[in-house]
């Protein structure tokens, strides 16, 4: 009887799952129907609005329950670059489009890296002869990088451009471990490995100080002579301003807006109306009357002219996020991910180079090891590689890197970043002086050995400060001799410092700065087809909410409201079988729910992780 109700149980319980993710495909293929009846046209005389939402990144994240509000409201929103990009080159040479508006209120910060691409994409559209606006009642830094690419920046009388700097502060938690008992075990290869020095201590260290402060004058120094060459301004002006405002902004009487107007930062202020009147005058037509079309609308409307056949094309893989084992969903790099993307290139005939762009702050060593070597396979079959670096491609994202046949980087890359490390947090101490006291034994001197309820035994300390070590020095190794460096020189740019592309490309970390455009045409010399090329973008393979979220329904994450990318996510976390949950699935589920790496470092004693 017991046999029946358990099996009862099971099939109402499979029943249930049939029928929840059938609705949901259901919803799905009837927005997709909607949607077709939809489909955007692009009007004559319009104008294009670029109004990117979140953070503008390599690709899309999927959702996870962390990013979801307590009110069960939408997903965090973000804006894929190429997206971006792809609707401002086609709109260049549209004659169906004259003007683009900049609305980048709801954007997020971005790195720099990703910016310039955005602002260089801007630029050709100027130099095509074509109007740009920006508009916004207040610009933060990141906003304010791709207003200054504009023809004309609005700013309402009661707004603010919000530059400020650049800064690194961090909270540091020494005395409050030791108040609470609980010691940090720490294991580290390369003296600027800082991510644990706040374990470890009440203040910066010296060597991380003197790194940061040359990463940051680098990006700082960047940004200046960008937005003073877009704006035709002087740096060392608006430097002055930043270090004493107050005093610049007393004799504007209190108002951000009159000063950033009168420092050059912005070229009217205007509200919404004026600013209204003033593009339909542009335009030369009545206020309120012109045509427009949403850049995410634009990319379903416009002709992808890329689609068809080329004889030659250039596979592209973008592999943005944390470096993990396993196949892995957009937003971080899987191992098996990218290894079965890097096979279906080696394997498509048509295919006869890679850029693989990089935005990565590091990971699993042993994940970027694999995916370095299937790389390495992938030249021996005779496809060059060309590796483009975003936002970041340090310390994991490096690591792989070095498996290019050419590096490129933009000048304001976060890179380098050349150690390992391992943290685990003991507190025995601290569970004793609550009354709780833990006891045993083993069968080997490492049993149990890793366990945040009771120290560290001192074999199993030496094996993890070992093991670190040889990542450490496996690493320098792979870097020595992709890059064709002396080891000893190598090791003195390593100990896990971080270099901008620019530092990176003046003691040989890379070979040349440039944009994601000038690493594809670099493929195709490498490859040597000449300027007859498309561009095929690989994906990871997906499974049903993956398709629904990317594939269905088009490259613009816009087109899917976020509540529906909520429910695909959870609805395929419910579907999850039980005997899947593994120590792999564990640091997935972990990654899932927003956890870093270090959470899941007790799951096993070889993930070490360089970051």
């Amino acid at each position: 009887m017991r046999q029946f109700f358990s099996s009862l149980l099971r099939g109402l319980d499979g029943l249930r799952r049939i029928l929840v993710n059938g609705l949901f495909l259901l919803i799905i293929l009837a927005y997709v129907a909607i949607m077709l009846t939809l489909q955007p046209k692009v009007p004559n005389q319009a104008a294009l609005i670029i109004d990117p939402h979140g953070p503008i990144v390599e690709e899309l994240e999927l959702p996870t329950p962390a990013s979801l509000p307590l009110t069960g409201g939408l997903a965090t929103s973000q804006t894929r670059l190429h997206d971006l990009t792809a609707a401002i080159k086609r709109a260049t040479s549209d004659s169906r489009i004259r003007i683009m508006i900049l609305k980048l209120d709801d954007m997020d910060r971005s790195s720099l890296p990703v910016l310039r691409e955005v602002q260089q994409a801007i630029a050709a559209f100027r130099a095509a002869g074509k109007m740009v606006i920006a508009t916004g009642p207040n610009y933060s830094q990141s906003q304010y990088y791709l207003a200054a690419a504009a023809d004309t920046i609005f700013l309402h009388p009661m707004g603010y451009v919000g530059i400020e700097g650049f800064s690194v502060y961090r909270n540091y938690i020494r005395d409050a471990l030791d108040r609470l008992h609980i010691q940090a075990e720490v294991f580290r290869a390369g003296k600027y490995k800082s991510a644990i020095e706040p374990l470890l201590r009440n203040d910066m260290s010296a060597d991380d100080r003197e790194a940061n402060k040359a990463l940051l004058d680098t990006l700082w120094s960047s940004y200046l002579q960008d937005i003073a060459a877009m704006r035709k301004l002087h740096p060392e002006r608006l430097q002055a301003v930043l270090d004493a405002p107050a005093s610049y902004l007393e004799a504007h009487h209190g108002s951000l807006a009159e000063l950033a107007k009168a420092e050059g930062l912005v070229d009217e202020l205007a509200d919404a109306g004026a600013i209204e009147d003033y593009i339909a005058g542009a335009l030369d037509i009545v206020a309120g009357n012109y045509p427009t079309i949403a850049f995410r609308d634009y990319l379903r409307a416009a002709v992808d002219n890329d689609k068809s056949e080329h004889k030659n094309r250039i596979g592209i893989i973008t592999a943005s996020g944390m470096i993990l084992d396993g196949i892995q969903p957009a937003g971080s790099i899987g191992s098996d991910s990218m290894t079965s993307m890097l096979r279906r290139a080696a394997r498509d005939p048509a295919i006869k180079a890679v850029v693989l762009r990089i935005d990565s702050p590091g990971g699993s060593a042993q994940a970027s090891e694999m995916i370095r070597s299937e790389m390495i396979r992938l030249q021996k079959a005779g496809k060059p590689i060309v590796v483009s670096m975003g936002g970041a491609a340090a310390s994991g994202g490096y690591w792989i890197a070095t498996a290019a046949d050419e590096i490129w980087a933009a000048p304001t890359t976060i890179t380098g970043s050349i150690g390992a490390f391992g943290v685990m947090l003991n507190m025995q101490q601290g569970l004793e002086s609550l009354g709780i006291h833990n006891d045993g034994f083993g069968t080997t001197a490492i049993a149990g050995g890793i366990r945040a309820d009771r120290a560290m035994p001192a074999e199993m300390a030496s094996v993890m400060q070992l093991s670190i070590s040889d990542v450490y020095q496996r690493f320098v190794r792979i870097v020595a001799a992709s890059r064709k460096l002396d080891e000893n020189r190598v090791e003195s740019i390593a100990e896990g410092r971080v270099w901008s592309g620019r530092d990176a490309k003046q003691i040989g970390l890379v070979d040349h700065l440039g944009s994601f455009d000038d690493a594809i045409a670099a493929a195709a010399n490498l490859a040597a087809i000449g300027d007859d090329y498309g561009r095929t973008w690989l994906k990871p393979e997906q499974g049903i909410a993956d398709m629904i979220l990317a594939g269905i329904l088009g490259e613009a994450d816009a087109l899917l409201p976020g509540s529906m990318r909520a429910l695909a996510s959870l609805i395929t976390a419910e579907s999850l079988p039980a005997t899947a949950i593994t120590p792999a699935s564990l640091r997935h589920m972990a990654t899932w729910l927003g956890l870093p790496p270090t959470h899941t470092g007790a799951l096993a004693m070889c993930n070490l992780h360089v970051e």
